[in-house]
């Protein structure tokens, strides 16, 4: 069982380190990938908030998501300016560009937050999660791990090791 732990390590460093980003696939839609990968963070709060930047749409999907669920997540829908007076867990945005959303994490009231976008293919700046959905539907994701550290949110290894390298 220790030999599987080291293993599972030493991979994870080996990712951490020659990749800023990866790259993972879900069959699920991307309002369900997110609270999916919001579940295995650790919080210091037994009902983590979820601020949905500039898009009700979202809210409502993460809110009925939830209540379907049993996710212990209280949405918030939020507009930009918000973010600096609001303390959010974690946010998601799907209208900001990367360069948009890095403005606003780094002025943001709480600085360990988890970042979610729908808007940043490239995953390089902004957001620590990047989704979108595949032609054949299915929800796809990269991981900004220079993103990830400065967040310092703990993030469950298992999701960083179920992505693979998009080089």
């Amino acid at each position: 069982m220790a030999y599987l732990i080291k293993k599972r390590l030493f991979c994870l460093g080996i990712l951490l380190c020659i990749s800023n980003f990866s790259l993972a696939t879900s069959s699920h839609n991307i309002y369900a990938t997110t609270l999916s990968i919001l579940s295995y963070a650790k919080w210091n709060t037994a009902t983590p908030s979820l601020c949905v930047v500039d898009s009700s749409n979202s809210s409502v999907q993460f809110a009925s998501l939830i209540k379907q669920s049993n996710y212990s997540f209280q949405v918030d829908s939020i507009s930009q300016d918000d973010l600096k007076r609001k303390r959010c867990d974690a946010v998601f945005f799907s209208t900001t560009t990367p360069s948009i959303e890095q403005q606003l994490l780094n002025s943001s009231l709480n600085k360990t937050i988890l970042s979610f976008s729908t808007n940043n293919p490239e995953c390089e700046i902004g957001s620590t999660f990047c989704l979108h959905s595949s032609k054949s539907g299915n929800t796809l994701f990269k991981v900004n791990l220079d993103s990830l550290a400065r967040s310092k949110v703990h993030v469950d290894p298992r999701v960083l090791l179920l992505a693979r390298n998009s080089e």
